[in-house]
């Protein structure tokens, strides 16, 4: 979703009006079973999606059966169901430019018993990652239009991008991306794709949904990298044009 609003484009020959697409970013309010539970900015649209994702992420939402009732309207998601925010944070605000960060991440990776991640089944062509690379590009289209969101994309063994989600907050492009895939999850045959770097909280969330790989942009982190390397996920950082690094993980790759 984007807006479009006045600027000015300056350069050393002065000033002209101009109009610029601008990715929009609202405060989505996740309720559960009539209770506030986080306000999270986003670009809006896939709502519904977000917040299953950022439950299920989270380690609150266990199963989708477990949902009776889901209702998005505006900026609000009311979501009805067997499920319970006792003991974790709640009324905080989540920023677009970080997940729901520390102890309450923590506690739901040593709680939930995430799916375990086999070492066998997936592998990646590594000369299959410069096209991977080609068609994340190529579809971000609110990022052509804006040059202001993140994406994030599912891709399979054939190096097939199956889905991609774009936002502001690179954690909610990645959480609409598993609100979508509820009922497939684990996604233990797919691997993720992301536009940037790689936090903690990103490999948590790969964690959570059982995929076995992440290949990003950009940089991870050294939290990033122990949690791939405990859950036995293959990291890949610094992917662009021939080149990439691999942290964690390298036996599934293939030549």
């Amino acid at each position: 979703m984007e807006d479009r609003v006045a600027a000015q484009r300056v350069t050393f020959e002065g000033a002209l009006p101009r109009e610029e697409s601008v990715a929009v970013e609202e405060p989505l309010e996740i309720h559960v079973n009539g209770q506030p539970w986080v306000t999270t900015m986003r670009t809006p649209g896939h709502d519904r999606e977000l917040a299953l994702g950022l439950l299920y992420t989270e380690g609150i939402l266990d199963n989708i059966v477990d949902v009776e009732s889901i209702i998005v309207d505006d900026n609000v998601v009311l979501i009805e169901g067997q499920i319970t925010i006792d003991g974790h944070t709640r009324g905080f605000v989540r920023s677009s430019s970080c997940g729901v960060c520390g102890r309450a991440s923590l506690d739901a990776i040593m709680a939930r018993h995430p799916p375990a991640i086999s070492p066998d089944g997936f592998m990646i062509d590594t000369t299959t990652i410069e096209t991977l690379l080609n068609q994340l590009r190529s579809e971000q289209s609110l990022f052509d239009s804006t040059g202001g969101v993140h994406a994030v994309a599912i891709f399979n063994e054939h190096s097939a991008i199956t889905d991609l989600a774009e936002d502001v907050g690179r954690h909610n492009a990645m959480d609409k991306i598993i609100g979508r895939s509820i009922e497939q999850l684990p996604l233990s045959n797919l691997g993720f794709l992301l536009s940037g770097r790689v936090s903690f909280e990103m490999v948590q969330k790969a964690v959570m949904a059982g995929s076995p790989c992440i290949v990003a942009i950009g940089a991870p982190t050294t939290l990033a990298i122990e949690l791939a390397r405990q859950h036995g996920i293959t990291l890949v950082g610094f992917a662009r044009e021939s080149r990439f690094n691999v942290y964690t993980g390298a036996w599934r790759l293939k030549n």
